[in-house]
């Protein structure tokens, strides 16, 4: 990924966000039209499967990022990184594992309505729920981040309450009758890493990592999340360097160089 020390600009990004809007709203609906259940706008069991067996095989050598990535992490860009793809994203770790990893970019709502989406589904009617991009990988699959008290069918736990699911039934579930207190998002396509890349990516300092929590996640404006979650990570940072100071200088035995 390509770093920019130069001031951000916000206008390529939403172009970027606005022309993928324009495909998905032309390809996605004529998926669901053309007779195909809403399994074919899931990512199909078997390549979530491959992509999960792909994750969990060994692989050599790991850099210091080890220590902190893990499923249920927030992957917070760096100001410097001007890839479209990932400029201003964050990103939620659903996958993580010597064989490489898996998310969720979090705060790139697509300008498509879920009722758009399912126009059959007269639970949606009112509903200003939006569609989001979660990553530039299998655009046309969908996959549900659901925070519920119980584990819904299938769903694999992330972190707290909150689970992953591209099970039909259980998105069906969730617009006809969710459960008391039961929310979820919608996500076209995800972000995936080969072994060791997302190490790498995060030791050149293409991202900070931060624990996820369920409020950024469902209750906080898109637009706000990652202004936010960068200044925490820049004061985690500033916090790390001082600490690491202060143990160098107290290690000198308080001698000076003359």
């Amino acid at each position: 990924m390509e770093l920019n020390p130069s001031k951000s600009d916000n206008l390529p990004v939403q172009k970027f966000t606005a022309f993928l809007s324009l495909i998905i709203i032309l390809v996605l609906p004529a998926l669901l039209y053309a007779g195909q259940s809403l399994d074919s706008a899931t990512i199909s069991r078997e390549n979530y499967v491959r992509a999960m067996r792909v994750f969990a095989q060994p692989a050599p050598g790991f850099g210091a990022a080890e220590k902190e990535l893990a499923q249920g992490k927030f992957l917070v860009a760096d100001r410097r990184l001007i890839d479209p793809n990932f400029r201003e994203t964050v990103i939620l770790i659903i996958r993580y594992g010597p064989g490489g990893a898996m998310g969720l970019v979090i705060n790139r709502p697509l300008e498509i309505k879920l009722s758009a989406v399912f126009p059959d589904a007269n639970e949606l009617e009112q509903s200003q729920e939006n569609l989001y991009l979660g990553g530039p990988v299998e655009p046309g699959g969908i996959l549900l981040l659901v925070r519920s008290a119980q584990p819904p069918q299938d769903a694999m736990a992330l972190f707290d309450d909150v689970y992953l699911s591209s099970n039909k039934a259980v998105l069906q579930r969730l617009i006809k009758k969710p459960a008391k207190d039961e929310r979820f998002r919608l996500y076209t396509g995800y972000a995936g890493w080969a072994a060791r890349q997302l190490e790498s990516e995060c030791n050149r300092g293409d991202w900070h990592v931060l624990q996820a929590d369920v409020e950024t996640l469902f209750d906080r404006s898109a637009s706000e999340i990652w202004p936010d979650l960068i200044q925490r990570a820049s004061a985690n940072w500033v916090r790390r360097e001082a600490t690491a100071a202060g143990l160098l200088a107290a290690g000198s035995g308080g001698f000076r160089l003359k």
